[in-house]
């Protein structure tokens, strides 16, 4: 399942040739990057523009990256992110799932590696978007049905009661 999506993606890395190789790499692939130093110019970045994906480090000066994960993953639970860290510590890995991250790799990494996984990590996004999609579309079929059969049965019942009454007369008026 090839996709031709093109995507916004921030990439928050405070070493200029990491956020340069990622940057480089997604772009070659038609993505547009967005780069920030580190976690704080990272949120101010995502408060005005609507980004597909991050992809950030974890340690960086005035706020790390599991703490800018956390806030973004705050404000849109859905947002992919994906950790990149020199460091292989699994309490890193942990801790990053923890804070909303849906993706972790390892520096240094190929580019065909993290190539593949960023694609990975934007299918399994599609894909949940069509499930929601799929879900609000069953619920409002759900809804429609509901008030079909409500409507339905208020016609019979008006219906019924007319014949009631019309039995009732008739009984009164031999």
């Amino acid at each position: 399942m090839a996709t031709l999506c093109k995507y916004k993606v921030l990439i928050v890395d405070d070493e200029p040739m990491t956020r340069d190789l990622v940057s480089s790499i997604l772009s070659s692939k038609g993505h547009t990057c967005v780069t920030a130093s580190d976690g704080a110019e990272a949120l101010d970045k995502a408060s005005t523009e609507k980004f597909d994906a991050v992809i950030t480090d974890i340690v960086m000066p005035n706020m790390d990256g599991i703490t800018l994960t956390r806030e973004l993953s705050k404000n849109d639970p859905s947002l992919p992110v994906m950790v990149i860290t020199g460091f292989t510590d699994e309490h890193y890995y942990e801790e990053s799932i923890n804070a909303g991250a849906t993706d972790f790799i390892n520096k240094p990494f190929s580019i065909a590696e993290i190539t593949a996984r960023f694609q990975r990590m934007m299918r399994d996004r599609e894909i949940l978007c069509q499930i929601k999609a799929h879900e609000q579309e069953i619920e409002k079929i759900g809804s429609e049905m509901i008030a079909g059969i409500q409507h339905d049965s208020m016609e019979r019942i008006s219906a019924l009661k007319r014949e009631i009454e019309e039995l009732k007369r008739g009984m009164r008026n031999p």
